[in-house]
């Protein structure tokens, strides 16, 4: 073989290597490109969709994906060319919290801030992507429910009965919420384990200071109700206690009386009806009881008798 066509073959050679090494590196990018497009990683908490142009309307969407998880679920050359993607949904609790200008009853603005809380249900989750491709049911459908529900219950009450009957409010708040959204379409059977918080009434300034004034005006006067209901217990207290002494006093005296009577009478029936005799001996009866009664404190008085046997008591120097 002569030496130009040594020279060619082995340029041949050299061309047929280079082009099966480019073919090469070029199959090993397309393969890690499809690889890393088929390859989707579901976070915990998220549902994962794959949604498919290339098949029919029903079945465009897959049935979910339950995070957490990762997998080849996507077809890499459909993704690159935009035939088929994939949509993650937060389905674990979620919150939706605002405040919502409203007017009661009276026409007083007041500011409602309101939070509800839910789960998606992961078998409604297709039915809820088709209705809302751009997730966006909670800006579109909750919201809208929201403000609407919250004005009309608080149109049924005056100003001062949202303060009265907080509890009723909330409660009307959150069964209409609930209600309405069971009945949209576009969510059914979407929401679960629904949770409903009406966290505040703002009121105008001007009204919360006359709310608070009238609430501490209450407060005084109960004050002063039961002050009065306590003085008037214990003037009926002090009042029965001296009517009873009194009776006590009194009884006590009619007893003692009674006593000296019906000594007398046994001095009378015992001098033989001597009225002298019985006149002496009654003068020393009521001596010794006299005498009795005092002792307890007799340091503190002379005791004189007169001529015609009168007692006479005077008070001794302190």
């Amino acid at each position: 073989m002569e030496k130009s066509e040594v020279g060619f073959w082995n340029r041949s050679k050299g061309v047929i290597l280079v082009g099966v090494v480019v073919v090469a590196v070029i199959a090993a990018l397309f393969g890690s490109l499809f690889a890393s497009n088929s390859w989707v990683t579901v976070p915990q908490g998220y549902a994962m969709l794959v949604v498919d142009a290339t098949k029919p309307d029903e079945e465009k969407v897959g049935d979910p994906i339950l995070g957490a998880a990762a997998g080849f679920y996507l077809d890499g050359f459909k993704k690159i060319i935009g035939q088929q993607y994939a949509v993650l949904i937060y389905y674990a609790t979620d919150t939706y919290e605002d405040t919502i200008p409203c007017f009661s009853s009276d026409q007083l603005e007041m500011q409602i801030t309101v939070q509800m809380r839910w789960q998606l249900n992961i078998s409604r989750l297709k039915a809820l992507y088709r209705s809302y491709p751009k997730l966006d049911y909670e800006q579109t459908a909750i919201d809208s429910i929201m403000e609407e529900t919250i004005r009309l219950v608080t149109k049924n009450f005056t100003a001062l009965q949202t303060v009265e009957f907080r509890e009723t409010v909330a409660h009307q708040m959150e069964t209409q919420v609930f209600r309405k959204i069971a009945e949209e379409p576009s969510l059914e059977g979407a929401l679960s384990y629904l949770r409903f918080d009406l966290k505040n009434i703002a009121y105008p300034d001007q009204y919360t200071k006359a709310i608070e004034e009238k609430l501490v005006k209450e407060q005084l006067k109960l004050g002063a109700e039961f002050e009065r209901e306590r003085i008037l217990i214990l003037a009926n207290a002090t009042a029965q206690e001296i009517i009873l002494k009194a009776e006590g006093e009194a009884e006590a005296k009619i007893i003692v009386a009674n006593g000296t009577k019906q000594a007398i009478q046994m001095i009378l029936e015992a001098s033989g009806g001597d009225p002298q005799n019985a006149t002496r001996i009654a003068e020393l009866y009521l001596w010794v009881e006299t005498l009795r009664q005092i002792a307890p404190n007799i340091d503190k008085f002379f005791l004189f008798v007169g001529k015609d046997g009168i007692p006479i008591l005077i008070p001794a120097e302190p």
